[in-house]
């Protein structure tokens, strides 16, 4: 039933144009060029070429795999929701072997299920963290099964998601190490494999070792802090500061501290004094804990984005033992699963009375899937972040326009706030709108089609689009054909 729900509210999401650039649509077109040729696999899965997704996310060459198969950005939603449920399977086994009853089992998967911040991932678009969960359940899973080459693989998978995934998996170590009191082989390689992935990290950042291979230099800079190595160092040297300066930790730290203590204690629900009682199973999450104390970057205390994944997986493991204490007086179970359920009814973004409407699909949808299969493949274009998950299988599509020529075509929506974004740190100086104004003052562009807000651009059109006909009259030339199902979407514009 999970995951039924997560994938309707995914693709609700999608046809309502909530999904955006970042990230399903710079995911989905990532993979597609690089499947179709026009990308290597190192552009995927390593940060290299600027306008892929710019993370260590070598999983994504496996995402890949499916989405040759079903080459569509709703796939990527279908594998993430898979991911975030099935996760419940190891944890589910884990749980079983330690407590050996089944209510208790099922308890601790259901808890996992209704987390809001679990919500909150398949909420925000696609990003390969989505499958940190079912890699850390299943590491947890094969290493207490004994089972060490299925051990070696998941936790080979966890460290493909993501860079941070390094420092769970030394926690992880850590973790283990202090629950076991010895070293082991399993350990000793989880311990030494993530600190081989921090040295690349560290390395590929600070000191440009990868340049060959086209890594920025400060792209993991750029991911944390903005656009610029500079806005990377002024932030190094605030962390310095923290050491020959407490108080800026402690102003850090007070910044935005009602929504930072509101986000833990949702994260946390309904089992807060299980991380407090076995902190050790807790032990690799504490450093991102410690970044959503210090930052003061919103999504990092936000249960509506991605990064709820490095605390969540723990949060559960170490609620096994603390709900198997409560087995014996079953009279606080019952109030505990409401207290779960009441947390998630008020905080959820798929609950019905929670903070966000259930999504409705745009009537505009199948009007842009029609003008998105009309536009050439190997064209160059330019839309919008809202616009752009539709046009992701296409080879030269961007919200940013950078090439030399002119794009072929200016797909927009005039009537979303999309149309107006922009967000300098991130490397987004201009609008689309921006954008558009100063292409048509350069260049002759004309309007081909437009439909409540929707406009499309040509360069140099000779014609616009016959809407008799439902594609554009020829003068020798052919333009951009749309084949639509409803004459009621083709408003050409004649005079302009």
């Amino acid at each position: 039933m999970s995951f039924t729900v997560f994938i309707a509210y995914s693709l609700g999401r999608y046809f309502a144009f909530q999904t955006n650039f970042f990230d399903l649509g710079l995911d989905s077109n990532s993979v597609w060029r690089t499947i179709n040729g026009y990308e290597s696999w190192s552009s995927l899965i390593f940060p290299s070429t600027p306008g892929h997704i710019n993370h260590i996310s070598p999983i994504l060459g496996l995402v890949a795999v499916a989405y040759a198969a079903v080459p569509d950005p709703r796939t990527l939603l279908v594998i993430q929701a898979a991911a975030v449920t099935f996760a419940i399977v190891p944890l589910y086994l884990i749980a079983l072997r330690e407590t050996r009853s089944q209510l208790v089992s099922l308890i601790v998967a259901g808890l996992y299920l209704i987390n809001p911040g679990l919500h909150g991932i398949i909420r925000y678009d696609f990003h390969p963290e989505a499958f940190i969960p079912f890699f850390v359940f299943l590491v947890y899973y094969f290493y207490s099964a004994s089972r060490p080459g299925l051990f070696y693989l998941s936790v080979g998978l966890m460290l493909a998601t993501i860079e941070y995934a390094a420092v769970l998996g030394v926690g992880i170590a850590l973790s283990l190490w202090l629950t076991k009191k010895r070293l082991d082989k399993r350990i000793v390689t989880t311990l030494a494999s993530s600190i081989f992935v921090l040295v690349i990290i560290i390395a590929s950042t600070i000191g440009g070792a990868f340049e060959v291979f086209n890594w920025p230099s400060n792209w993991l800079a750029v991911q944390f802090f903005g656009a610029t190595s500079s806005q990377g160092t002024n932030y190094a040297l605030s962390i310095s500061g923290f050491w020959n300066s407490p108080g800026i930790l402690l102003t850090s730290v007070e910044n935005n501290i009602t929504a930072k203590i509101t986000y833990l204690l949702i994260i946390t629900a309904p089992v807060w004094f299980a991380a407090v009682k076995y902190s050790v199973r807790v032990i690799p999450a504490l450093p991102w804990l410690g970044v959503v104390l210090i930052s003061s970057r919103y999504s990092y205390s936000s249960i509506d984005f991605q990064y709820s994944v490095f605390l969540i997986p723990f949060v559960y493991l170490a609620a096994i033992p603390f709900i198997s204490r409560l087995r014996k007086q079953r009279n606080l179970l019952l109030p505990l699963v409401a207290l779960g359920l009441c947390v998630m009814l008020l905080y959820s973004s798929i609950s019905p009375v929670g903070p966000h409407q259930w999504p409705q699909p745009s009537p505009l949808f199948a009007t842009v899937v029609s003008v998105s299969n009309a536009i050439p493949e190997n064209s160059t274009i330019l839309t919008q972040s809202d616009l752009y998950p539709q046009l992701s299988n296409k080879a030269y599509v961007s919200i940013n326009y950078s090439l030399p020529e002119p794009p072929q075509y200016v797909f927009v929506n005039t009537r979303t706030t999309w149309y107006d974004w922009t967000n300098p740190s991130l490397g987004y100086p201009l609008s689309t709108h921006q954008q558009l104004s100063r292409l048509t003052s350069q260049y002759s562009y004309r309007v081909i089609f437009e439909d409540l807000g929707l406009q499309l651009y040509e360069l140099n059109a000779r014609t616009p689009i016959d809407s008799s006909s439902g594609s554009p009259k020829t003068s020798g030339v052919a333009t951009l054909g749309l084949s639509l199902k409803s004459e009621r979407y083709l408003q050409p514009v004649i005079n302009r």
